[in-house]
């Protein structure tokens, strides 16, 4: 339980350093611990860390657009502070530590790993903010709209 506390207090100092406006502080903080509480609960099911991140990314990705249109901000306001629960920094720490230690093999697979990672909230992001507009623009063909 402690974990998604500390994930909010981390999202919203975060949040705080990159200025965000402070009716956001609140959302972005409860993105955050949700990408958290995400990325947790699929490795204790046994998944993949990768699989993981995407879930908690993907998770980022679609509730930042929502509130983005509820709050009439940027969506990017809560994705950068959702997202950087999500960052593999001590993976990345353990190849670099690895590589200096001179354990090449220990390091190529640690990098390999974060690299994974790295790839899996960015497919996240990218899938679920695609998918979001995809639904915007079906909903404006349906009304008679259209980006003429």
């Amino acid at each position: 339980m402690i974990q998604p506390v500390l994930g909010f207090i981390a999202t919203i100092a975060f949040a705080i350093i990159y200025n965000v406006p402070k009716q956001a502080l609140i959302p972005a903080g409860i993105i955050g611990a949700g990408a958290l509480m995400i990325r947790h609960w699929a490795e204790q099911f046994g998944l993949n860390p990768v699989a993981g991140v995407f879930m908690g990314a993907f998770f980022v990705s679609v509730s930042s657009e929502v509130l983005a249109r509820i709050q009439k901000l940027p969506g990017t306001v809560f994705i950068v502070s959702g997202i950087l629960m999500l960052v593999p920094g001590m993976s990345a720490l353990n190849t670099m530590r690895a590589f200096v230690q001179a354990d090449y093999a220990t390091g190529i697979a640690n990098a390999t790993q974060t690299l994974l990672m790295a790839g899996g909230v960015a497919a996240g992001l990218v899938l679920a903010g695609a998918l979001v507009r995809m639904d915007r623009r079906k909903q404006r063909v349906a009304q008679g709209q259209t980006d003429d």
